[in-house]
């Protein structure tokens, strides 16, 4: 990849007045310069064009304002208008840390690495950040492409924090739009079949929990995922899988950079 590659960041909406702005801001105060938001609005019916036509033209911000089926046919509208060498996405009431491209683009600039996350964050709904966790976590490759990683069975990865190359999209993003739900499940587990997920130590974005939002709709993003078999049931009930995950994360390196060597990085620091 190039030394100074473009992020490209979609941001999907609809009637999302209430915290559209804080998400444009975050990327707004990225200490990063080559960034690229794409933000597809589905004809909200609030103010939430008014708030994107304030920024309009104050950054690299495209936006559309259409009719869509769905929040996933939005998102894949948004990177067929990419022009970046790494992609994201970014939901509406989500949030980037001010460092969170430059770090990505750095790692993904001097290593192999094509899929990337960092350490999971929650925010509260007015934007306060809490939950993070104490250790750098490690994502078996393997868990994931078995789709244990569901919040059943193991625990959920942190869409808002995913960073991947233009690439790996080209080669499985298509699966996305098959689902309403659960969309971004399936695309990991398309990402594992060939590419392992890189932690970052960084916090570098955060989970909004709120009222309202999609993904608290369990019942229908479960009836995407699919019901558990027999074998998930038993590691569901033994926790066994959590327990796997926390000592793979506390006692190997495996799935896991030092961001602090970013700039003197050798193979060692990955695995």
């Amino acid at each position: 990849m190039k030394k100074h590659p473009r992020i490209t960041i979609v941001t999907a909406c609809y009637n999302s007045e209430a915290y559209l702005e804080d998400c444009i801001k975050s990327i707004l105060n990225q200490t990063y310069d080559n960034i690229e938001h794409i933000i597809i609005d589905g004809k909200s019916t609030d103010h939430t064009l008014d708030i994107i036509k304030k920024y309009d033209g104050k950054y690299n911000m495209k936006w559309v304002s259409e009719s869509d089926h769905g929040m996933y046919d939005a998102i894949c509208k948004g990177f067929d208008m990419a022009t970046g060498d790494i992609y994201a996405w970014l939901n509406s009431d989500d949030m980037y840390l001010p460092w969170a491209c430059e770090l990505v683009a750095q790692v993904m600039s001097k290593t192999d690495i094509q899929w990337c996350t960092g350490i999971p964050c929650h925010y509260t709904e007015r934007g306060v950040a809490y939950n993070v966790a104490r250790i750098t976590p490690s994502f078996p490759q393997s868990f994931i492409r078995k789709g244990y990683n569901d919040g059943r069975v193991a625990t959920f990865l942190e869409q808002e924090s995913m960073f991947w190359s233009k690439e790996l999209w080209d080669k499985c993003g298509s699966v996305m739009t098959s689902y309403r739900y659960a969309g971004d499940y399936h695309l990991w587990k398309e990402f594992a079949k060939s590419q392992p997920l890189i932690t970052l130590d960084s916090v570098i974005s955060g989970f909004r929990i709120h009222e309202g939002q999609k993904s608290s709709d369990r019942e229908k993003y479960y009836n995407e995922v699919g019901k558990l078999n027999c074998w998930s049931r038993i590691l569901q009930k033994s926790k066994l899988i959590q327990v796997l995950g926390l000592v793979y994360s506390l006692f190997t390196r495996r799935g896991r950079l030092r961001t602090t060597r970013v700039l003197k990085y050798s193979p060692d620091d990955v695995n």
